[in-house]
C-alpha cells in the first residue's frame, strides 16, 4: 500500500505564513520562529508524509469452521510521489483543501503545545518492522447463499515508533458476513470494535492524549459478471481516534472508499488492485492511497 496522509490543525489553514507562490514548507526553523504565535493554543499539529506499507499474512484452517492468521507489516515513510498525482486528480473536481498550499514531496511531522515544540521529524524511514497481529475467524452460522463469522485479534507491542512511543496490547472483536443472492453479485459487510489500552509512559502522555477505543463498519459489493475479473466497491465508516481538541477534527468519524478489482490469475492465485480515498476530509485531512496484493492458497 502506497498512501499519502496530509492532516493539520484548522488554525494553520488561515494563519500559517506562506511564500510568494502561496505554498508552505514546514521546517524546524519555521516552527521555532513562529511558535509564539500559537501560545494560547493547547495543540497545533501538521502531518505531511507518504507511507509505503508491505504486509505478509498467513492464514491456516484449523477446522472447516475456524481459521487462525498472523500478519507482519513493514513500513517506510518519506515524501513520496503521490502529491502531484493528488493535485492533478483534484483538478477533475474532487479538491480537498490544502494539498496545493504546501511544498510537494516533503515529509514533516510537527506537534506544538501552547507555543512549545514537543515533536518534530522530517526523517525518512525505510523498511521498519511494525507490530505483528494475530487473529482468529470462526464461522458461527450460514446457509446456501450466506455466512456469518466472528473474528478477534490482538496486536502485541513489540516495536516502538520513532524509538520513543510504544502502544498497548490492542484488541479487536467483530462480526463479518457474506451474501451471494445471484452468481453475478456478492455482498460483504461487517462491524468491528478495537480496544486500545495504555502503552508506555511516553505514549500515554503524548500531546494528543491517549488514543480512544474505536469502532468501524464496512459494506462491499463485488461484481462476478466476468470469469477472471471481479471489480468491487467498498465503503467503510470509522470513528475518530483522538479526544476532542480545539482546532482539529480527528475526533470525528470518517467515511472512506475502496475501489478496485480482483484478477483470478490461476485457480489458486488472485491479484488485487485498489484505490482508496478519504471522502469526509473535513478540510484538514487529505488521504489517498493505492494498493496491490497477491493471494495464494494451498
Amino acid at each position: 500500500m502506497q498512501a499519502n496522509t496530509f492532516e493539520f490543525s484548522d488554525i494553520l489553514k488561515d494563519q500559517a505564513p506562506r511564500d510568494a507562490q502561496g505554498r508552505l514548507a514546514i521546517t524546524r526553523e519555521f516552527v521555532l520562529a513562529h511558535a509564539a504565535e500559537y501560545a494560547s493554543i493547547p495543540l497545533v499539529f501538521f502531518f505531511d508524509e507518504e507511507t509505503a506499507r508491505t504486509s505478509l499474512r498467513v492464514r491456516y484452517g484449523l477446522t472447516d469452521q475456524t481459521d487462525v492468521w498472523a500478519e507482519l507489516p513493514f513500513q517506510s515513510q518519506g515524501g513520496g510521489v503521490l502529491d502531484g498525482v493528488i493535485e492533478d486528480f483534484h483538478k477533475v473536481g474532487f479538491e480537498q483543501f490544502g494539498r496545493d498550499l504546501v511544498k510537494q514531496n516533503q515529509v514533516t511531522l510537527m506537534v506544538m503545545t501552547h507555543g512549545q515544540l514537543v515533536f518534530y521529524s522530517d526523517q525518512h524511514i525505510r523498511g521498519k518492522t511494525e507490530d505483528p497481529t494475530v487473529g482468529l475467524v470462526h464461522r458461527v452460522s450460514g446457509g446456501t447463499t450466506w455466512t456469518l463469522s466472528m473474528f478477534l485479534s490482538v496486536k502485541p507491542p513489540l516495536t516502538t515508533t520513532y524509538d520513543v512511543f510504544r502502544s498497548g496490547w490492542d484488541q479487536s472483536l467483530g462480526l463479518t458476513g457474506r451474501w451471494q443472492p445471484s452468481p453475478r453479485h456478492v455482498f460483504y459487510g461487517g462491524f468491528g470494535f478495537i480496544h486500545r489500552p495504555g502503552g508506555s509512559a511516553t505514549y500515554n502522555t503524548m500531546a494528543f492524549g491517549s488514543f480512544r477505543d474505536a469502532w468501524g463498519v464496512h459494506g462491499t459489493w463485488e461484481c462476478r459478471r466476468w470469469q477472471k475479473i471481479r471489480p468491487f466497491l467498498q465503503l467503510y465508516l470509522q470513528s475518530g481516534f483522538l479526544p476532542k481538541q480545539p482546532y482539529q477534527k480527528l475526533d470525528r468519524p470518517s467515511l472512506q472508499h475502496d475501489l478496485g478489482f480482483h484478477w483470478q490469475m490461476k485457480k489458486n492465485l488472485i491479484f488485487t488492485f485498489r484505490y482508496l480515498n478519504n471522502i469526509t476530509h473535513n478540510e484538514n485531512t487529505a488521504d489517498m492511497g493505492f494498493g496491490v496484493s497477491l493471494t495464494a492458497s494451498f
